[in-house]
């Protein structure tokens, strides 16, 4: 194939003006040469690594500096913030179904004999909110939003720009609980009072720097903001377990009612012969 010859874009087939396609922004096709391959490798590992680590490295040092720009429109220099949340959620994910150790464990620190005595409910919440972590903490995170807009009615940012900042914070410490599972420290007492203690000095610290005007008031409402978004996800969440809980209770027991019945049918259909 002569790439010299194209004029639409072999990406998206617009016509070519530039040496960059002005729809999908693909630079003209070339055939890959040794060099072409070196600068596709380079390109390839740098483009990769450079916002992921900068994210990374920006939302540990100064996340509040990472939500403005972001929020600003510098959005090129930092990794997608659903992508790098999701990425973050499925890692803990995976490190703590490898090591066998559950993320939320309502009996993280009753003995086995009171493990098995939890009531059946307590169970299938804590079952509930391991099968939907990561949809828990995106719908967390817009919650937190909301929250933060009621204290911040003034503020230059709505709802949806907030989402991103508080997506942000709360994914980050999730790294956190990867280093005390991988450690063994994330299901003692010391190992809980330590992640949830960073886990709001970090959101308070953070969040209050997305703000220009940083005053002690500016801390409070946003502690205020982040307690009033979990007891809100708390009570919602707790509803909704209840409700799908109770729901399952009924149409396992309208099964067991039905093949109770079956089989009460065929064993007087045998008794009858």
């Amino acid at each position: 194939m002569n790439f010299a010859d194209e004029t639409n874009c072999l990406n998206c087939n617009s016509p070519l003006l530039t040496d960059y396609c002005g729809d999908c922004g693909q630079k003209k096709a070339q055939r890959i040469s040794f060099s072409l391959l070196l600068k596709i490798m380079q390109r390839g590992i740098i483009e990769f690594k450079s916002p992921l680590i900068f994210t990374f490295l920006g939302l540990f040092i100064n996340p509040g500096k990472v939500y403005r720009e972001y929020l600003a429109g510098r959005r090129a220099t930092y990794f997608n913030p659903m992508r790098y949340a999701f990425w973050v959620l499925t890692f803990a994910m995976f490190v703590a179904a490898y090591l066998d150790v559950p993320l939320y464990d309502l009996g993280m620190f009753n003995t086995d004999d009171e493990k098995n005595a939890l009531p059946t409910y307590a169970l299938e919440i804590m079952n509930l909110v391991e099968s939907t972590f990561i949809y828990v903490t995106f719908f967390l995170a817009l919650i937190c939003a909301v929250c933060l807009k009621l204290f911040f009615r003034r503020d230059k940012y709505s709802i949806s720009e907030l989402y991103i900042p508080c997506l942000f914070n709360i994914s980050q410490p999730i790294l956190i609980a990867v280093l005390l599972i991988l450690s063994g420290y994330y299901t003692s007492v010391y190992g809980l009072i330590f992640y949830t203690t960073f886990s709001a000095i970090y959101f308070v610290w953070g969040i209050s720097h997305l703000f220009q005007q940083i005053t002690w008031w500016t801390y409070v409402k946003v502690f205020l903001a982040g307690v009033l978004s979990y007891v809100i996800f708390v009570i919602m969440f707790s509803f909704v377990s209840f409700v799908t809980w109770g729901v399952k209770i009924g149409f396992d027991d309208a099964h067991n009612a039905e093949i109770e019945s079956k089989l009460n049918t065929i064993t007087v259909h045998e008794r009858s012969k």
